[in-house]
């Protein structure tokens, strides 16, 4: 379990780090490639039966903004209400949530993205799942977040 989570971790920023160096390939492009750079990393490990691979990217104007601001949730409801004490990162007098940038899956140049992977691995001894209560699979998660090239370079 435990190398293939950090084989997932690894997988996801190499993932990255390709996708923000080919900003000259469309972004449909992109996304194959980086799902194409995971599959590969990940062919020691199989997926759980009838599951796939789920690539999620968020994408945003700068670091600051791919965090909320943390807060403290009074009435414990999991969200920020109005008058909850927060802590003001940026100074501005009020609280801000996560701005990712709606529309687009990969971002232009200097954009943040933050991608995360999930993977259905499937429990290699079934015998032993049920006994030990895992299940059939167990859902990896990894995430990281980067910055894209400032600069697209033109292929003439």
């Amino acid at each position: 379990m435990i190398f293939a989570r950090i084989a997932l971790d690894g997988a996801v920023v190499e993932a990255a780090r390709v996708a923000t160096a080919s900003l000259e390939t469309a972004e449909v492009a992109r996304t194959v490639v980086m799902r194409n750079s995971i599959t590969q990393t990940m062919s020691a490990f199989p997926i759980a039966d009838g599951k796939t691979i789920t690539i999620e990217t968020k994408v945003y104007e700068d670091f600051n903004s791919v965090r909320e601001e943390a807060y403290n949730d009074v009435d414990r409801n999991g969200k920020y209400d109005l008058g909850e004490p927060f802590v003001d990162r940026n100074k501005n007098d009020k609280w801000d949530a996560s701005a990712p940038i709606t529309g687009v899956t990969l971002g232009g140049a200097g954009k943040v993205v933050s991608y995360t992977a999930d993977y259905p691995k499937k429990i290699l001894f079934g015998f032993l799942a049920g006994p030990l209560g895992l299940g059939t699979e167990l859902n990896l998660r990894a995430t990281t977040v980067v910055r894209n090239e400032s600069v697209v370079r033109r292929v003439t």
